[in-house]
C-alpha cells in the first residue's frame, strides 16, 4: 500500500498490514504493519497511543525521536525501539529512508522493557547486519507476497529482539556476526567481478561505515578490499585465459578491468609474462 501521510515520498515508499491469527496472538511475537518509507523534510508523527511496539532502522538521513526520556537523534545505521502504547513522536528535517516494523505479542513487553532500560529508545550496534538482514526478510516476505508462516515470523522477530537484548546485557556481542557479513560481501564480489564494486557500496552491504568495513575486512581476509578485488579479478582472468578463447578486450570487461593496457601491465607485473604469453604457454602444456 502507498502511504497517505504528508511528507512521505510516494516513490519508493510502501507498507503492508497483517492481521495475526488467534493462535499467534496467544503464542507468538507477530507483525502488524511493516514498511519502507522515504521521508521528506518536515515529516512529523505524534501519537498519544498506538497499540503496538515499533522498530525502526534508519537507512539514510536521520530521525528526531521523543519519548518520556527526552528527545534523541537517530542517524544512519541507528535503530529506534518505541513503546507506542505511550506518548511518542518522531520526525525529520532532511530526506530520510527508514525500514520499520510494528509488532506485538506475548513477550513483546518484556523484551521492550529490558532493551529500553539498558539501551534507550535510540541505539546502535557495532555490526547491525544480522538485525538488518532479518528485518529486511520480514519486509520482503510481504513485498513479494510470499506465504506468511507465523511461527517463522515470530522466530525472526525474536532473533532481532534477542540480538538487542544481548547487546543490552552483555555489551555489543553482535561483533561476533562480523565474519558472516564479510562472507556475504565476498560472495557478492565473486558474482559481480565485472561491475565497479566501489568500497563504499560494499561497506553499505555489510551495514558498516567504510572505515570500519576496511578494518574488519582486512582482519578477516588478510587483504584490504581493494587488494582482494584486484586479486579476485586476476584469478578470474587467468582462468578465462586458460579455459576460453575469449578476446582480450572482452575478457577485461568480464573481469572488471576498464583498460586493456593497464590490465596487461598489472598482469605482467604479477605473473612475469603478458596475458597473451600466459595463454600461449597454457596451450603448449
Amino acid at each position: 500500500m502507498k502511504p497517505a501521510e504528508r511528507h512521505i515520498s510516494d516513490e519508493g515508499s510502501e507498507f503492508y498490514i497483517y492481521t495475526p491469527s488467534r493462535t499467534a496472538v496467544r503464542t507468538f511475537l507477530y507483525p502488524l504493519r511493516v514498511g519502507l518509507f522515504r521521508y521528506e523534510p518536515g515529516y512529523r508523527q505524534e501519537r498519544s497511543s498506538f497499540d503496538s511496539f515499533l522498530l525502526m532502522a534508519v537507512r539514510r538521513g536521520s530521525l528526531d525521536v521523543t519519548t518520556e526520556k527526552g528527545t534523541m537523534r537517530a542517524g544512519k545505521g541507528d535503530f529506534v525501539l518505541l513503546d507506542c502504547y505511550r506518548h511518542h513522536s518522531y520526525g525529520t528535517d532532511e530526506g530520510s529512508e527508514v525500514l520499520w516494523l510494528h509488532f506485538d505479542g506475548v513477550a513483546a513487553r518484556a523484551y521492550f522493557d529490558l532493551i529500553d532500560d539498558r539501551l534507550g529508545p535510540v541505539f546502535a550496534l557495532r555490526d547491525p547486519v544480522y538485525v538488518m538482514t532479518r528485518l529486511t526478510d520480514i519486509y520482503d516476505t510481504f513485498h513479494d507476497a510470499e506465504r506468511v508462516s507465523e511461527p517463522r515470523m515470530s522466530k525472526t522477530i525474536t532473533d532481532i529482539l534477542t540480538e538487542f537484548a544481548m547487546a543490552a546485557c552483555d555489551g555489543d556481542v553482535s561483533s561476533q556476526r562480523q565474519p558472516h557479513a564479510i562472507e556475504d560481501v565476498l560472495t557478492y564480489i565473486s558474482g559481480h567481478l565485472g561491475e565497479p564494486l566501489p568500497i563504499d557500496e560494499l561497506a553499505a552491504r555489510a551495514f558498516m561505515s567504510e572505515y570500519y568495513f576496511i578494518r574488519v575486512f582486512k582482519k578477516k581476509t588478510g587483504y584490504t578490499p581493494h587488494a582482494y578485488i584486484i586479486d579476485a579479478r586476476m584469478h578470474a582472468a587467468k582462468y578465462l585465459l586458460i579455459n576460453s578463447d575469449m578476446p582480450l578486450k572482452r575478457l577485461c570487461e568480464e573481469c572488471g578491468f576498464t583498460d586493456t593496457s593497464s590490465f596487461c601491465a598489472t598482469f605482467k607485473r604479477r605473473n612475469g609474462v603478458s596475458p597473451i604469453e600466459f595463454r600461449r604457454r597454457s596451450e603448449v602444456r
